[in-house]
């Protein structure tokens, strides 16, 4: 648009000096009109990044959780298949369940032999009682069978929790999908071993539970921003078509103003801080939104509202951008 806005103005100079001859061709002449071009220019330009900015890095941004599974073990089967949607419980792969059965049958076996230990406690505690009566046992024997049966109790309670987490752990042998999404690239196969670490995933799933678009302007550029204020947008896969939209948040934060806890101070190196600030927006039409490949980049255009005779330049630059992308479309 600046080039445009050069040419426009260079238009005038074979007007005043060589159509109409307005003006004589001397150097005094030339350098007045240049002069005042730039800082006609420079005035439309300023204004315009000022009133209605625009930035080239909009983009599409979902969420993408790593599937890391609660418990380890060799994978058995692998049911997804990449870049295929899946709905949400979807199972994912197996782990091997072998050693999680293994420990769901001991502890059921055990429960089993605490609960004859208790029985057996209770029948000889009956017998102690009657017994106590007539003085043929003395009444420690009568407590030692009472607290027989309390522990018999007590390490029922206490292997039945074990074997509600043995149970938990054999369920988890199947992952399953965390939400509506797929799997963008596949590489887990059977055989492999994976583990329960958070930093060692096993695989990416792309959610499908949001599709935001995100984009970031300069801080000078951004100042008359604010929530609500109207945007337009032009995505790269789709040329010629542009969308319209509200912003919904201003993300004023930024990474190297961030400090973290550590026993090391800052360090200033005095280099000018660069990190340019983000906006969330959302499109009039939701359910194209939703539809929009998660990573779908684009230029998008802020209509602020002061300066809103400059927005007609964001508008036109934006929609020879979008018929622009028919040069770069895959045919």
């Amino acid at each position: 648009m600046i080039v445009i806005l050069i040419l426009f103005y260079s238009s005038f100079y074979f007007l005043f000096f060589e159509k109409a001859k307005w003006l004589k061709k001397t150097t005094r002449n030339i350098s007045i009109f240049s002069g005042v071009g730039v800082v006609i220019i420079a005035s439309v330009v300023f204004s315009w990044y000022t009133f209605s900015p625009m930035s080239g890095d909009a983009r599409v941004v979902r969420y993408v959780i790593p599937i890391v599974p609660n418990v380890k073990g060799q994978v058995l089967n692998v049911y997804v298949e990449p870049m295929t949607k899946i709905k949400k419980g979807s199972k994912l792969f197996q782990i091997d369940p072998s050693s999680y059965q293994f420990n769901v049958n001991k502890l059921e076996a055990q429960i089993e032999q605490f609960k004859a230990q208790k029985k057996l406690a209770e029948i000889n505690l009956v017998r102690a009682k009657a017994l106590v009566k007539t003085n043929s046992i003395a009444q420690s024997d009568v407590d030692t069978w009472q607290a027989n049966k309390d522990i018999a109790v007590a390490n029922i309670n206490a292997t039945q929790a074990a074997l509600d987490s043995a149970y938990w752990q054999l369920e988890e042998t199947i992952v399953r999908a965390p939400h509506d999404g797929f799997v963008p690239n596949l590489q887990l196969r059977p055989g492999n071993y994976v583990t329960a670490i958070p930093l060692a995933s096993s695989m990416a799933f792309v959610s499908d539970e949001s599709s935001d678009i995100v984009a970031s302007f300069s801080q000078s550029s951004i100042r008359r921003v604010n929530t609500g204020d109207e945007i337009e947008i032009t995505f790269n896969t789709i040329p010629g078509e542009v969308f319209s939209g509200k912003i919904e948040k201003i993300i004023k934060v930024s990474s190297q103003a961030q400090l973290t806890a550590t026993s090391t101070l800052p360090s200033l190196t005095g280099a000018p801080v660069n990190d340019r600030w983000g906006i969330r927006v959302s499109l009039d039409d939701a359910t194209f939104a939703k539809s929009l490949p998660q990573g779908a980049a684009g230029t998008l255009a802020v209509y602020t509202s002061e300066g809103k005779a400059l927005h007609i330049i964001s508008k036109v630059t934006l929609r020879i951008k979008a018929w622009l992308s028919y040069l770069t479309s895959p045919s």
